[in-house]
């Protein structure tokens, strides 16, 4: 179990009902109100504001101290510690989730479009795919984004025991995917194909041999990792798809 210091700061990883706590009293707080005294949410925005500009290396509970013109100690009666404070920022950052179209189109679309959102979050706030996930999602936005990729999948035909299971595969395959793309040189991804022909040797490594100069192997000269998650999502989908029963 964490451990509090003198101080009330916490040691050791967060319980995830205190994390819950926080998140859930943060988003109740209203714009206005935190805006014009210490909370957590002006913290939390404060932080976030500060990993967009800076990532999350610089960020500390001093560095969110000395932007709110506060001392650090004076943080931690709103917000326990770091790990809490990054479990708000993402969950603050997350926000709500693409709402469905009206009138709905078909699961499959619905799963496409909460992909392409959930992309555009993460290349918009690249610090989101470093932040440790110490467990299940448990704020409310990333709940409803979460309940907003079941709600698809659930009228897609598979078993109830296989929702959470692929839902979280969909979501962490382009949360990794994403932290690729924000870290990607493309200097380096266009010279790939070119470091691989000098050093693959055909006898033992046939397939990647076969496939050099062909689609999906060798990188556009901007290394752009899209075209993969909209890809490996298709074929999912359409393993989905030919499941028997209703869809």
């Amino acid at each position: 179990m964490p451990r509090a210091d003198r101080g009330g700061r916490q040691d050791g990883p967060p319980d995830p009902g205190s994390v819950a706590e926080l998140l859930w009293r943060t988003a109740a707080e209203p714009d206005r109100e935190a805006r014009h005294r210490l909370s957590a949410r002006l913290i939390v925005d404060t932080a976030v504001s500060l990993a967009d500009a800076e990532g999350l290396g610089p960020l500390s509970m001093q560095r969110v101290a000395g932007e709110l013109g506060c001392t650090a100690m004076a943080l931690y009666r709103h917000v326990p510690g770091k790990d809490h404070l990054l479990a708000a920022m993402v969950d603050t950052a997350t926000g709500r989730p693409p709402a469905p179209a009206d009138p709905p189109g078909g699961w499959r679309a619905e799963v496409e479009t909460w992909v392409d959102a959930l992309w555009d979050l993460y290349l918009r706030h690249p610090w989101m795919t470093k932040a440790p996930t110490t467990g299940a999602p448990v704020g409310p936005n990333e709940l409803a984004w979460f309940e907003a990729l079941l709600s698809p999948l659930a009228r897609s035909g598979l078993d109830r025991a296989e929702l959470v299971p692929i839902a979280t595969f969909v979501s962490g395959a382009v949360r990794d995917l994403a932290r690729v793309a924000t870290e990607l040189d493309p200097a380096g991804a266009a010279a790939y194909g070119e470091v691989l022909a000098r050093h693959l040797d055909p006898a033992r490594f046939p397939v990647l041999c076969s496939l050099a100069g062909t689609d999906g192997f060798e990188e556009d000269e901007e290394g752009d990792v899209t075209p993969i998650v909209r890809s490996g999502v298709r074929r999912l989908l359409d393993g989905i798809e030919a499941r028997p029963g209703p869809h």
